[in-house]
This record gives structure tokens, C-alpha cells and sequence, in this order.
């Protein structure tokens, strides 16, 4: 991350260029103040600093966010007599309150409840609390939902996070005990807004088989064995590939270390027995997951094109000799699926979906299947399970079995 050198008036803005050279905007904190307990350390600014209609929505969210850091640091804000009863002062409360559920989110979980939050404060921070009902809500969700543009899609998916997020943030004023948040989490608690459809779509063996070839092919094993493993065992992308988290100011900046993140959670050649099992602690739920390799042939097949040392992380970008760093993996994965004739529709998080769709399908029973990929309860395995033939091929064969035995008497 480096100083943007500009003639606009936006203290504390940072960008970290993209790879086709275009600029992320970011707020910063001020160093000495974060070490003194000030968050958020830094906010995504959601604008283009090419674009000069948007510097002065930069320099207004700098200015802003430079000015509550400042009254931060002179002890005007946190006691529980400055809330001034705003939408933003809630959303500030719920950042930096140290008994707030914020502060127990993984590091990817509150950058995407900063990018919704920031829409919030955006769009209504300056609404008071007290004046708002259940028609403001409506009229939020309304207007969220708009196309993008004229005759586009709904942005239903946007609509409906933006009301989630209002009720966790009332949910906490609540436990808060900040005035208003009890009567309008009331109000809010009775109203339905309409989510986007529950997505359907997974990777199936068809998708996955077309995928390994052509990634080979491109010698991007690192893809190949990362969906394999995925589609074959069933585990999340993060539990194969790993993700990168803050160093905290107090640890040492030891391991895999990318600009001040370390990369934590991924799989490693260590976590391979030498039978081929792996054992490990799914990031999500904590569950333990046991897999027997020597019963995935993608994965074996994909294995037999390593080389050399097998030590350190198992999915290693190979351009970059490290670990992907984040969202790299995703595009790199999107540029093989297209080379291989995969439909944009289909993700690689989707192989989660295929796996147990497929083993369903194939007449495992669902607490089998729940058990074996690490859920709590069955009633989530069934919604990753996505067409699923197995229990209707099963329901119907006694069907007909019964009427035959009825025939036959």
C-alpha cells in the first residue's frame, strides 16, 4: 500500500494498485493511534480517483473519516453518553466496541460487513434513530434494489445484505442498550424482505474433468489439484487454499507473510499422511474432516505431475512462488475455466455443491454425507445438495416395489 500523491484534500488516503494498473481506493488511520486501540484501521473507499466526479465524494469520506479519528483521539467519542443517535453513529459504535460481535469476525467477514456497512452510511448515516420506521426500511430496500441501470436486473442480492446488516447493527444497539434500538429491532423483526434466489448451480464431475485437463495443459497444477481436492473431498476453498489475515501489532511477522498479512489455515504437504490421509479443522465450523486420498482419483491422477519437494503450503501459485494472494486465485481459476469451455455461471466455490450433490445422488444417506464434509446439522447439507436424484430414485424404487408385491398377492 503507498501514498497517493493528488491535489485533492483527502487526509489519509492510500491505494494498492491492481494488476491491470488500475487503483484501490483505502482510507488509512493514523499508525501511533491504531497501536492506542483505534479502528477501523483502514476502510475500502469505493470510487475511482481517475474519474474527477468522484473526488469529491474521496475527499468528503476521507475528510469525515479523518475527522472521527481525530475527535477519537481527543476522548470525546466511545463513552456511552456520545452517541449523538445517528444510523452512523451506530455503525462507528458497533466497529469499535470492544464487546461488539464485530470484533470476533474473521478478517473476510469484516471486510464484506465494511463494504455494506459503508453503502449504510452512506446512503442514510445522517438518519436519527428515533424518527425512523418501518416505512424508512421499505423505502431503503426499495431504492437498494433499483437496476444498476434502466432495464437491468433487480439488485435484490444488494437489497436484501443492506437489511441484514440494519438488524445485526439494531440487534447489537439492543444489547448496546443504545436508546431506540429495542423499539425499531421490534419493528424490523416483522418484516420480510425478499432475498435473490437460493443459488442452484454446482460443478459436476463433467465441469471438473474438463477443468483438470486444461489446466494441465496450461501447466497450472496448482488450479488442477485445489479443484480437485475441493470437488473430491467436499472442503470449502479456504480450507484447501488457505487465506491471508492481519499480523497483529503484538505477534511476531513470522511464516508466509504478503504486505502484513500472513497466510494462515491452508493445506500443507504436512497435513498429508504418508497413506494419503488428511486430517484437518475446517475454518468455517471447526469440525474435524478425515479423508482417505487414496479414494479420489482426480486427486491422485493430478499428484502424479508433482516434482521435487513436497513441503510448505500445497496449492502454490506458480507464477508467484507463494501462496495466492486474495482474489488471485479466483481469477486464475476464471481464465482456465474459460479456456476449458466452462460457463461463466459456474464458480469454483460451486465444487463444494457438485461433491455433495453427487454423493447423493449416488445413494449416500445425508447424515453419511453431513458428516463426512463437516456440517452441524443435515438441514445445511441439504442445501448444498442441488438436484440431487438419490432420495427420489430410492422413494420411487419402493414405490414400485410395493404395488409389485400388491400385484402379487
Amino acid at each position: 500500500m503507498r501514498s497517493k500523491s493528488s491535489t485533492i484534500n483527502a487526509p489519509g488516503i492510500k491505494t494498492r494498485k491492481n494488476k491491470d494498473g488500475t487503483l484501490r481506493l483505502y482510507w488509512v488511520a493514523r499508525g501511533d493511534l491504531v497501536r492506542r486501540g483505534y479502528m477501523p484501521e483502514t476502510v475500502r473507499l469505493h470510487y475511482d480517483l481517475g474519474n474527477p466526479l468522484d473526488h469529491p465524494l474521496i475527499e468528503a469520506s476521507c475528510q469525515r473519516l479523518q475527522a472521527e479519528m481525530l475527535e477519537w483521539s481527543s476522548g470525546r467519542t466511545r463513552g456511552p453518553n456520545s452517541f449523538n443517535g445517528t444510523v452512523k453513529d451506530l455503525i462507528r459504535r458497533y466497529q469499535v466496541d470492544p464487546a461488539s460481535p464485530y470484533q470476533e469476525l474473521k478478517i473476510n467477514s469484516r471486510r464484506t460487513y465494511d463494504e455494506v456497512m459503508d453503502k449504510i452510511e452512506r446512503a442514510f448515516g445522517a438518519r436519527v434513530l428515533r424518527n425512523l420506521t418501518i416505512a424508512d426500511f421499505r423505502r431503503w430496500y426499495d431504492e437498494a434494489k433499483k437496476p444498476k441501470s434502466p432495464g437491468g436486473p433487480e439488485r435484490i442480492t444488494k437489497a436484501h445484505n443492506i437489511m441484514r446488516m440494519v438488524r445485526r447493527l439494531l440487534a447489537y444497539g439492543v444489547m448496546a442498550e443504545i436508546p431506540e434500538c429495542k423499539r425499531l429491532h421490534e419493528v424490523i423483526a416483522h418484516a420480510r424482505f425478499k432475498g435473490a434466489a437460493r443459488n442452484r448451480n454446482r460443478l459436476e464431475f463433467a465441469h471438473v474433468r474438463t477443468f483438470i485437463d486444461k489446466a494441465v495443459e496450461k501447466g497450472r497444477l496448482s488450479l488442477a489439484l485445489a479443484t480437485a481436492i475441493q470437488f473430491e473431498t467436499a472442503m470449502r476453498q479456504k480450507d484447501v487454499i488457505g487465506e491471508w489475515e492481519p499480523i497483529q501489532k503484538s505477534e511476531p511477522a513470522n511464516g508466509i507473510v504478503l504486505n502484513g498479512r500472513r497466510w494462515v489455515r491452508g493445506l500443507t504437504w504436512n497435513d498429508v499422511s504418508p497413506d494419503f490421509e488428511v486430517r484437518k479443522q475446517t475454518t468455517k465450523t471447526g469440525a474435524m474432516v478425515a479423508v482417505d486420498l487414496k479414494l479420489c482419483p482426480l486427486v491422485l491422477e493430478v499428484l502424479k505431475h508433482f516434482k521435487g519437494d513436497r513441503i510448505g503450503p500445497l496449492i502454490i501459485d506458480e507464477k508467484m512462488k507463494r501462496p495466492y494472494a486474495p482474489h488471485a486465485f479466483s481469477r486464475e481459476w476464471r481464465a482456465i475455466a474459460k479456456a476449458a469451455g466452462i460457463p461463466d455461471y459456474l464458480k469454483n466455490m460451486q465444487a463444494r455443491a457438485g461433491a455433495i450433490t453427487e454423493a447423493e445422488d449416488a445413494g449416500a444417506d445425508l447424515d453419511e454425507i453431513r458428516s463426512a464434509v463437516g456440517h452441524a446439522n443435515a438441514a445445511m447439507t441439504a442445501r448444498y445438495s442441488r438436484g440431487a436424484m438419490g432420495k427420489q430414485r430410492s422413494v420411487q424404487t419402493k414405490r414400485v416395489a410395493l404395488r409389485t408385491r400388491i400385484d402379487g398377492n
